[in-house]
């Protein structure tokens, strides 16, 4: 008997070690408008692989729409909880003041995809003007050093206002002349009323680039409804949405230019273990970093573009990929 109960007592201590091994270990915040955007869902994988990961929750606030007004009361209400650290995306100037706020209020705050010049402690994503710069290298590979040229992307973001700065920085002095740009709004039905718009009112188009992850479905589409072929036009594109994917393996998208997305969010949760966690703040840059008011943060930590292509683009099919559905993310 004095056994059994023995046995009895060992499993539930081993049990109550497992449960308190498996608690969480932190809490972080994930705040950002577009969470519920096609876009964004790689941006959701990486936060799950990272909760997972390093065992931490992370806690999703903000609008699944494009509303930044929804995110930025959701960052003036979690910021007086003084929560463990908070990752954000400043594609809306309007998120600014909350940030400051934060960063005043001493709460490690990280900015992922679009950064907002200074702000935060640390941006992680892509150099937004050096992509497109790129995305022109893209079009200049495909379709020579010449050629008129039509643009959608979603006019007001950041983001994408920087990637459409650094295009016609590189197509400036070549051949190509950008005859029409239209904003789509980085949504299917806007995007393709623009794209067709475009193609309808610019018939001497050779060439279609496209700025933002809602765009290259809708050219694609915009150039089936109109009756044009693979290879009428080059197109380039920005992202990886699945129905963007189809595009081009069927050829009327040329390439896809994308961030590694799920990476740059699992890099943001993995520098808030450290600063919460491992001693960030005392890495011996100085006798005493904090007297002498330096950031030991990088400013940037820029990602980088891949490239997708008809070669690779099956390696982007979200359906073979991991899901890493967790609790600790939510």
């Amino acid at each position: 008997m004095k056994k059994k109960l023995f046995a009895v007592l060992m499993a539930m201590f081993v049990m109550s070690v497992t449960a308190a091994s498996a608690a969480p270990t932190q809490t972080y915040y994930y705040i950002a408008p577009g969470m519920g955007q096609p876009y964004c869902y790689d941006m959701h994988l990486g936060f799950k692989y990272a909760a997972e990961k390093f065992n931490v929750e992370i806690i999703q606030q903000g609008a699944d729409d494009w509303n930044s007004k929804t995110a930025c009361e959701a960052l003036e209400q979690i910021i007086p909880k003084k929560p463990a650290g908070i990752i954000s995306v400043a594609w809306d100037p309007a998120m600014n003041p909350g940030i400051i706020k934060a960063q005043e209020a001493g709460i490690p705050i990280i900015l992922v995809e679009a950064e907002s010049g200074e702000l935060g402690d640390l941006y992680i994503g892509l150099d937004n003007v050096d992509a497109g710069r790129e995305t022109a290298d893209l079009l200049l590979q495909y379709a020579g050093n010449s050629g008129k040229l039509l643009v959608i992307g979603n006019w007001g973001a950041t983001n994408i206002d920087q990637k459409f700065q650094g295009l016609k920085e590189r197509l400036a002095g070549t051949g190509w002349e950008i005859i029409g740009d239209q904003d789509g709004e980085c949504e299917a039905e806007a995007s393709l009323r623009a794209a067709k718009d475009l193609l309808n009112t610019h018939p001497e188009a050779t060439a279609f680039v496209g700025l933002d992850s809602a765009c290259g479905a809708a050219i694609a589409t915009a150039m089936e409804e109109l009756g044009k072929k693979p290879g009428d036009l080059t197109v380039i594109c920005a992202d990886r949405e699945d129905a963007m994917l189809e595009y081009i393996k069927s050829g009327y998208i040329n390439a896809s230019l994308t961030n590694r997305t799920a990476m740059m969010c699992y890099l943001a949760v993995q520098f808030l273990e450290n600063v919460t966690k491992y001693g960030f703040y005392d890495i011996p840059i100085t006798g005493d970093n904090k007297a002498s008011k330096i950031s030991v943060y990088p400013k940037q930590i820029y990602t980088g573009n891949v490239v997708i292509t008809k070669d690779n683009v099956d390696n982007y099919d979200h359906n073979k990929m991991e899901t890493y559905d967790t609790p600790l993310y939510h």
